[in-house]
């Protein structure tokens, strides 16, 4: 059995360990909180950086949207204009092409008489 000067021999190399144990967790525990504190600073900043991007995305996104409803507001007046001005030129080619087979049918009729009178002038020629 260890004599008391034995164990109080290592009961204070035990405190000492300790306190260098202790002194090593509180370095660490410093050197933690630092980093720490900077990461705080760190997402603070982000966190501001964040909300003014997103403003400046929001910002933008309603510009892009009031610019594509601008073009669908010209856009929808380009295509009235091409509707109407495509429907004219279907009544003016309605009306050329109600036009033209009038006077085909006319020329026919004139074709027709003329191969009539044909016929009988050659109905009225002698064999020969």
């Amino acid at each position: 059995m260890p004599t008391q000067e034995e164990r109080l021999s290592t009961v204070e190399q035990s405190v000492v360990v300790l306190r260098k144990g202790m002194a090593d967790i509180h370095h660490n525990e410093t050197i933690l909180l630092g980093v720490m504190e900077e990461q705080g600073k760190d997402i603070r900043e982000m966190k501001v950086s964040l909300a003014a991007l997103n403003e400046r995305v929001g910002t933008f996104e309603q510009g892009v949207q009031d610019r594509f409803e601008a073009l669908d507001g010209r856009l929808g007046t380009f295509e009235h204009g091409v509707r109407e001005r495509f429907q004219a030129l279907e009544g003016h080619l309605g009306t050329f092409e109600q036009s033209v087979n009038t006077r085909f049918g006319e020329q026919d009729k004139k074709l027709d008489d003329v191969g009539r009178l044909l016929l009988q002038v050659l109905d009225r020629l002698p064999p020969s």
